[in-house]
C-alpha cells in the first residue's frame, strides 16, 4: 500500500513538474502574441505562437486526435494524421465587427491544414450551408507577434455564396442569381487588418419584386402637392449625386472598392462609422431591408440594388430616392423638405440652398440641432458639396462660393 502511494506520488510529482516545465516554455515574451488558457482553477497568459507550434508538432497528435476543442466560433472535432490537421465545427458562426453584432451561422465549416515547417502553414477552409460549399485555400506565416495570412478564392458562383452566407435571408427561397466572384484577401493577426480584391464578373439579379417600384405609390408622409411621379429638376438632384454618389450614373448599383474600404473603416473602436453605399443601395434600405447592422442585411441591400437597377433605370431610382429620402424632424423627400426648411419647391432652389439640403442627409438631426443652438451651418461640407456638381459653369461656381460665406437657410 504504501509503495503505490508513493508510486502515486512520483507520478503527479513528475505530471506536475511536466506541466510547470510546459508553462514556463510557453510563457510569452513582453512583446509576444498571447492568450488567456484556464486550467483547472488557474488563469494563464500563454504564448500564441508557442501553443500553435506545439499543436501542430508530431507528439501532440495523440492528444489532440479525436477531440473537441470550444471557441467562441463553435465547438471543432479534431482529427490528425502526420503533419495534417483536420477540424470541422458543426454548426458554426463568423464574427464580423465591422458588418455589425449580429455572427453568420454556418451548417458547417471544415479547415484542412497542413504544418511546412518554419511555423509556415497551408491549407484550405469551406463553409457549407446544405449542399452548397465555397472554398478558400489559405497560407499562413507565424511569427512571435502573430500571423500574416492569404486567402484565395476560386472564381465560384455567386448563386453558391448567396445560399452559403445569405440562407438566413427570408428572400433566399425565391432569388435568383448569376454570376461568379473571385476573392484575394490579405489578413494580419492578431491586429484584424485586412485587405480584400474580389473580382465580380457577370452579376445579375432576379427574383425581388422590385418592379413593383415603377409605379409605387409614396406614403403619406411623403406626399406633397407637387403631382405623383413628377421627375424633380433643377439643382437638388445634381446636388444630391454630387454629396452621396459621384458615380451614380457609371456604376451598376453598388461599388466594391468604397465598402471594403468603409468596413476597414469600421472596425476601429471609437471612430464614426462610415457607409459606402451607393444611391440604389440607400434606396434598397428606405424601400426593403431596413438599416440594422448585420452582414445579412447588407447581403440582401446589395441584391436588391443589383436588381432595381435592371428592373427601375437610374432616373426613376433617383426620383424615388429624393421622393423618400428623410430629411429630419419627420421631414420626408426633397420636396418637401424644401418647403419646410426653405420655403419653396425644390425645382426652384439655388446651387447654395440644394448643396445645403442634401448636406443634411447624412445626420440631418444633428445637423438641425447644430442650426437650431448655434444659428450656422457645416460650410465646410455645403462647399465641398458645390465643387462635386456638375454640370456647372464657372461662372455659377464662382458666384455660388462667394454667396454660401454668409448664406443661411
Amino acid at each position: 500500500m504504501f509503495a503505490l502511494s508513493l508510486l502515486v506520488l512520483m507520478v503527479a510529482t513528475f505530471a506536475a513538474a511536466v506541466l510547470a516545465i510546459a508553462l514556463q516554455a510557453l510563457k510569452p515574451a513582453p512583446d509576444e502574441w498571447r492568450t488567456t488558457v484556464h486550467i483547472g482553477p488557474w488563469q494563464r497568459e500563454l504564448s500564441m505562437p508557442g501553443l500553435i507550434r506545439w499543436a501542430a508538432h508530431p507528439l501532440a497528435a495523440p492528444l489532440l486526435q479525436g477531440r473537441v476543442l470550444s471557441t467562441r466560433w463553435g465547438r471543432w472535432q479534431l482529427q490528425r494524421s502526420g503533419n495534417q490537421l483536420d477540424a470541422v465545427c458543426a454548426p458554426c458562426r463568423m464574427q464580423l465587427d465591422p458588418l455589425g453584432p449580429a455572427p453568420l451561422q454556418f451548417a458547417r465549416a471544415r479547415l484542412l491544414a497542413s504544418h511546412e515547417g518554419a511555423g509556415r502553414f497551408v491549407g484550405t477552409l469551406t463553409l457549407a450551408e446544405g449542399s452548397h460549399e465555397a472554398t478558400w485555400t489559405f497560407s499562413a506565416q507565424l511569427d512571435r507577434r502573430g500571423v500574416d495570412v492569404r486567402l484565395a478564392m476560386a472564381p465560384t458562383s455567386m448563386a453558391t455564396l448567396v445560399q452559403v452566407f445569405g440562407h438566413e435571408m427570408p428572400e433566399a427561397p425565391r432569388v435568383q442569381v448569376n454570376g461568379t466572384m473571385s476573392l484575394i484577401a490579405t489578413a494580419r493577426w492578431p491586429e484584424g487588418t485586412w485587405k480584400a480584391r474580389p473580382q465580380i464578373q457577370d452579376f445579375s439579379v432576379a427574383g425581388l419584386t422590385t418592379e413593383k417600384l415603377l409605379d409605387a405609390q409614396l406614403p403619406v408622409a411623403c406626399r406633397t402637392s407637387v403631382a405623383a411621379g413628377t421627375p424633380l429638376t433643377g439643382w437638388l438632384p445634381r446636388a444630391l449625386v454630387a454629396a452621396e454618389d459621384a458615380r451614380f450614373f457609371e456604376h451598376p448599383g453598388y461599388e466594391i472598392e468604397p465598402m471594403l474600404a468603409a468596413w476597414q473603416h469600421n472596425q476601429h473602436d471609437g471612430v464614426p462609422l462610415r457607409g459606402g453605399s451607393t444611391l440604389t443601395q440607400q434606396l434598397a434600405k428606405l424601400t426593403f431591408t431596413g438599416d440594422d447592422r448585420s452582414a445579412t442585411r447588407k447581403l440582401r441591400e446589395l441584391l436588391y440594388a443589383a436588381e432595381m437597377e435592371r428592373t427601375l433605370g437610374k432616373a426613376r431610382i433617383l426620383q424615388l430616392y429624393l421622393a423618400l429620402a428623410p430629411w429630419g424632424d419627420g421631414v420626408c423627400g426633397a420636396e418637401r423638405a424644401a418647403q419646410v426648411y426653405l420655403g419653396k419647391s425644390a425645382s426652384k432652389v439655388g446651387p447654395v440652398s440644394a448643396a445645403w439640403l442634401v448636406s443634411l442627409l447624412r445626420n440631418p438631426e444633428a445637423q438641425l440641432r447644430l442650426y437650431a443652438r448655434s444659428r450656422d451651418i457645416d460650410r465646410e461640407r455645403v462647399r465641398q458639396i458645390l465643387a462635386s456638381i456638375r454640370p456647372m459653369s464657372a461662372t455659377q461656381r464662382t458666384l455660388a462660393n462667394e454667396q454660401v460665406q454668409d448664406w443661411l437657410p
